[in-house]
């Protein structure tokens, strides 16, 4: 029974290579000897051995140099093999051949030339190709030949304004000719990396390296914890290194195709990975995950049901209690009818990348930017150009804090490294630093787990709430352009207060790294930060200009006071208002009195009996800093509270 199928296939095949190559006009005719080997050369193309079809396939154009098919076969061999100018040559001298009757070849060359980064030409072709298909075509033909004129104008429009671009390799510390590296992650400090690899092209694990002096990457290393004899890719990790969201494929406790899985980092340990489980993961795929700096969203992609297309992209926010919620499909203003894959959520907390092959572009899958607006609303997204993009895919692209290191994997087949490059300007989401906290006690310096939040200093900013870990640290992203209130609480302690301004002219190479020593309520007349009488200034209140009225983002760190002086109900504090020298000193005392009265009013709407609470001014009479500059003025006017046992 198999030789009788056989015999039918190879029968078929014969057949379908008589009708367009045994009485062609003005041609030459292949004798049934040659077309059985002509069925040969295509029977090694379909097994992909394509140098051996092209030996073979040689000695038949040799034979027949007049036979177009041949030479359109030939193309198609130098286009499989990547030879475009070749491929080129050989499907003009077809098209001369047989007279340019062939709309399907005008297409073909159309894709060599697009291959080749001839786009001008390919558009020409594809022209040609769409005037000849509607000389009687079918409608869908013509609607195909349409499209593929359109995604010729687009690629071309594209090319005539190209981006600098020249990405490098990452060098061989990281990139080796043996396996294939894609999917890089790079720490907040710049200094490690976390990738995939394919080893020996077959299995895939986790790899770190860390860089060296000179600049260049040391030799990469397993990722010892996480990976097992499973495939492990494609993943994410928050700011701090702690938390890894990676896709798994194929396992015994998956949902689906394919699901995402997270790791917690316990010191140098890592946890087993555990599946996210039925509120993420489906009977669907789900994979290629891209976690905000903070861990709190989670973008993704998936097939799953009810999407707009093939593969969507989706995010779902973190409980506090470290829980996920329900996936929220981003929408059509994102999402198409195509694929939409590999999102990176950008350490602005707005600007989002992926690949799309439902865009025009270059072809393909291309990179794409969008972002949200005060409203919280997707953007129209934003092609990322040429040469960045080109006619094949472009995926897993990574932005480092600064907001113009760009990395991302390249390459053909069997073949792919990682690179990095200068992401060009209008193409960057806005540059972030980061801050990096230990806290200990004041008194002993032991770590302590406290909570901390951290606030933009505008209406509506969205509050970070999170913890140190058992070592007592903490470390976050903050995008450059706005101000933010930073606050570190323990019960027990005296809260500790900063603002961090990033409106102004800020490095994004001088990230904040902080020791915080928290005061025993009992001890905080002894604290070293304290000022000479013992109070401790309240960083975040603030009052209009020349005025008593408190601005609203000043409650909050009232309500910390509050909350204090709740919990300590045999203390009371002192309220102290500051100037600096701007003004008589008469208004300055005034003012200090009046700013002092307003938060002691504040207090008492709080619950915190008046009696418990004393409100003094002392005008500009005790600067903490020169009077001389701006700066120094902004650090006289505050207000401060001093506890009073």
């Amino acid at each position: 029974m198999y030789f009788f199928y056989l015999r039918l296939l190879w029968t078929l095949l014969l057949c379908s290579l008589l009708s367009p190559l045994m009485g062609q006009a003005g041609t030459q005719e292949l004798k049934r000897r040659d077309l059985e080997e002509l069925a040969a050369v295509q029977s090694l193309m379909t097994l992909q051995r394509f140098d051996d079809a092209s030996q073979r396939l040689a000695k038949l154009v040799k034979k027949y140099p007049e036979v177009a098919e041949l030479r359109y076969l030939d193309g198609e061999i130098d286009q499989y093999e990547h030879r475009y100018a070749e491929a080129a040559t050989a499907i003009t001298k077809g098209i001369a051949l047989d007279g340019g009757s062939s709309a399907r070849a005008y297409r073909r060359l159309g894709d060599v030339c697009t291959q080749a980064g001839d786009y001008a030409a390919a558009l020409g072709h594809y022209e040609t190709y769409r005037a000849k298909v509607g000389e009687g075509g079918r409608a869908s033909s013509i609607a195909t030949a349409d499209k593929l004129v359109a995604q010729a104008r687009t690629v071309a429009e594209l090319a005539a304004n190209p981006y600098p671009f020249a990405p490098a390799p990452l060098g061989p510390g990281v990139n080796t000719p043996e396996s294939l590296e894609y999917f890089p992650n790079l720490s907040v400090d710049g200094q490690q990396l976390i990738f995939t690899r394919r080893v020996n092209r077959q299995q895939e694990d986790f790899y770190q390296s860390r860089r060296q002096a000179d600049g260049q990457w040391g030799k990469a290393t397993p990722l010892t914890g996480v990976n097992t004899e499973l495939n492990e890719g494609a993943q994410t990790i928050t700011a701090d290194g702690n938390y890894l969201v990676f896709t798994g494929c194929g396992r015994r406790d998956g949902a689906g195709g394919c699901d995402l899985y997270a790791s917690t980092r316990v010191g140098d340990r890592w946890t087993d990975a555990v599946n996210l489980g039925p509120g993420i993961n489906t009977r669907s795929s789900e994979s290629q995950p891209s976690l905000s700096q903070d861990g709190s969203l989670l973008f993704f992609a998936s097939n799953r049901e009810g999407g707009l297309g093939q593969d969507d992209i989706y995010v779902v926010g973190r409980r506090a209690d470290g829980s996920w919620g329900r996936p929220v499909n981003l929408g059509p203003t994102v999402n198409t009818p195509s694929n939409d894959r590999y999102p990176f959520w950008a350490a602005d907390g707005k600007t989002l990348y992926f690949t799309s092959s439902g865009r025009p572009g270059m072809g393909g899958a291309d990179l794409f930017k969008t972002s949200v607006n005060a409203a919280n609303q997707w953007q129209k997204p934003t092609n990322l150009g040429y040469p960045i993009n080109t006619p094949g895919e472009e995926t897993n692209l990574f932005i480092a804090l600064d907001g113009r290191t760009a990395y991302f994997s390249k390459g053909v087949g069997n073949d792919i490294d990682i690179y990095t490059f200068d992401l060009p300007g209008k193409l960057r989401p806005a540059p972030a630093t980061y801050v990096q906290v230990s806290v200990v006690d004041d008194q002993t310096g032991q770590p302590l787990e406290a909570s901390v939040r951290l606030q933009p200093q505008k209406p509506g900013g969205i509050v970070s709430a999170r913890s140190t870990d058992a070592s007592g640290h903490y470390l976050t992203v903050l995008p450059i352009g706005l101000d933010y209130g930073f606050s570190v609480e323990k019960s027990g302690y005296v809260f500790y207060s900063d603002r961090f301004s990033l409106t102004d002219t800020f490095s994004v190479t001088e990230p904040f790294r902080l020791q915080i020593r928290l005061q025993p309520v009992k001890e905080v007349a002894s604290s070293e930060t304290a000022e000479a009488d013992g109070a401790i200034v309240l960083r975040n209140v603030f009052f209009e200009t020349a005025s008593d009225a408190l601005i609203g983002l000043s409650t909050e760190e009232l309500d910390r006071l509050a909350t204090l002086l709740r919990e300590q109900p045999a203390v009371s504090v002192e309220i102290a208002g500051h100037t600096d020298d701007v003004g008589t000193e008469a208004a300055n005392q005034t003012l200090s009195e009046r700013r002092a009265r307003r938060v002691k009013a504040y207090l008492e709407t709080q619950g915190i009996a008046a009696e418990r609470i004393t409100a003094v001014g002392y005008g500009e009479s005790r600067p903490v800093a020169t009077n001389a500059t701006e700066a120094g003025r902004a650090s006289n006017r505050r207000t401060t509270f001093r506890l009073v046992f």
